[in-house]
């Protein structure tokens, strides 16, 4: 029980994208559009509830992207990395759990095999009993992402955002930012006049 609570699973973090997003180059026989709906992320869905699994997908033909592959094009290897470690002690765990309960039969047949080595009955027991519990058991707690689907999804959808924005063609983002600017720039004031007042608009080019 320590050592399972010592590799057990740390709960996964992810709401906000990194710092070296992937994007791609747009192609100009599609155009923005086209590669925009060539890439687009989406969240498959693998059971109800918080602790469901999920799967990646690209585009509008729903390719297969690896758990790796899509925390590299989010920008986070942290979690990529988490992930590799995960499915590291996964198979860790199902190899060390196999061999030790082989390991254990071998160890209850010596006991009852007369001649040669004579070993305890209950070191082969332990044997089985911990490959058992290894393999059906501790190796559940790294079977699948660690990540929870909720967060999955929204670091999809911020993802999606990101590459719309950033796949706009240039005239757009500049009407964009030109309008950001403008509303920037205007500020409302009251002023008062004998026997007038009201609302000044005042703008800055």
């Amino acid at each position: 029980m320590a050592v399972a609570s010592w590799l057990g699973p740390a709960a996964g973090h992810a709401a906000e994208l990194g710092g070296t997003v992937w994007v791609p180059m747009v192609d100009p026989e599609k155009g923005p559009e086209e590669t925009l709906e060539l890439n687009t992320l989406g969240v498959i869905r693998e059971g109800d509830g918080a602790n469901a699994d999920w799967r990646i997908y690209r585009g509008k033909y729903r390719e297969s992207v690896s758990r790796h592959d899509f925390f590299i094009a989010v920008g986070r290897p942290d979690l990529a990395q988490r992930d590799s470690s995960r499915q590291s002690k996964h198979t860790a765990l199902v190899v060390g759990g196999l061999a030790a309960t082989v390991a254990g039969v071998w160890v209850l047949g010596a006991t009852f095999t007369k001649g040669g080595w004579d070993p305890p009955a209950w070191l082969g027991g332990a044997l089985m009993a911990g490959g058992v519990i290894s393999f059906f058991w501790l190796s559940d707690l790294f079977e699948g992402p660690d990540l929870k689907v909720d967060e999955a999804e929204g670091l999809v959808r911020r993802y999606n955002e990101h590459l719309q924005e950033r796949l706009k063609p240039p005239a757009e983002r500049d009407n964009r930012i030109q309008a950001m600017r403008l509303g920037q720039s205007l500020h409302l004031a009251p002023w008062l006049a004998p026997g007038a007042g009201g609302l000044a608009v005042a703008a800055r080019f």
